[in-house]
Order: C-alpha cells, then structure tokens, then sequence
C-alpha cells in the first residue's frame, strides 16, 4: 500500500505523518510552494510533487487520477474541499469509502481495516477536511490508521 494527499492540515497531514513515522510508502500532489493553511509543508516530507498552481482543486484532481481507491474521512459532513474530491472520484469511477467520524473510533477502525485489507496493493488517497473545518480530526484519524493499517500483533 501506498498513502497519497494533498498536504492540507487535518486528514491530509494526519495521513502523511503516519505514513512517515511507521514506514509506509506516500506522495502525493501538493499545491506549488507546498503551501497549505499552517504555511509551507516541512521538507522532510520528501517525494511529493507541486502542481503548478496554488489552486487546491488542481491538487485534488491530480491526487485522485493518481490513486486506485479513496478514503475519505468526514466529522459529520463533508467540506467543500472532501465534497470536490468525491464528486471528482464519482465522475471518473474511482471507489471510494467514506468514513463518518461520528460513528465512535472504534467504529471508524473496524470500517477502515475491513476496506483496506480488501485492497492491499492500492494506491490510496486519504482525504478530508483541514483542521480549521473540523478542529482534532487530524488527532482522530491517526488513531484510526494506527489501529486499522498496522499489523496487530496476536493478543495473548
């Protein structure tokens, strides 16, 4: 499996984070300069490409044409960012599972995992609102792909 995004605060720095700190492979496409709402996205996040504009929705699209799957995370409903990204995920087919945050970590865990496993070799684009939109999503979502990406080790 490989991780991309777009670099946003929220899910998207969430995904990448996990990705960097447990080793698996991600990119993505990111707008030029790297820019997201906290500023420039650090360095030591290597291999991800800048569009060549600073519009998000170039990014979006770019990221979807380059995934095979989406999962896409929401805290109730979906911004008009997470909204761009599944509308451009149902124009061109892509599957996509959504993940309501509102259903408990748990939950959300349990729902991930099964999707995942389902598709072990994809390419998949993790999605969602910036934190400004939903203040802690990005907490949230890493403990979910903590618990639904990693292997598990066998409970005694």
């Amino acid at each position: 499996m490989k991780i991309i995004t777009g670099g946003q605060t929220g899910v998207d720095m969430a995904a990448f984070q996990f990705a960097l700190e447990n080793g698996v492979p991600y990119g993505g496409w990111v707008p030029k300069g790297r820019l997201n709402e906290a500023g420039r996205i650090s360095d030591r996040f290597s291999g991800l490409n800048e569009t060549q504009s600073e519009d998000v929705a170039e990014r979006t699209k770019l990221n979807v044409l380059s995934c095979d799957a989406l999962l896409v995370f929401v805290d109730g409903s979906t911004s008009p960012g997470t909204q761009l990204t599944v509308d451009f995920a149902q124009e061109i087919g892509k599957p996509y599972q959504i993940v309501d945050l509102g259903q408990g970590l748990e939950a959300c865990a349990r729902q991930v995992k099964q999707w995942v496993m389902a598709r072990p070799d994809t390419i998949l684009n993790i999605a969602g609102p910036r934190e400004s939109e939903a203040p802690q999503i990005g907490a949230k979502v890493t403990a979910i792909l903590r618990q639904s990406i990693l292997p598990q080790s066998p409970e005694a």
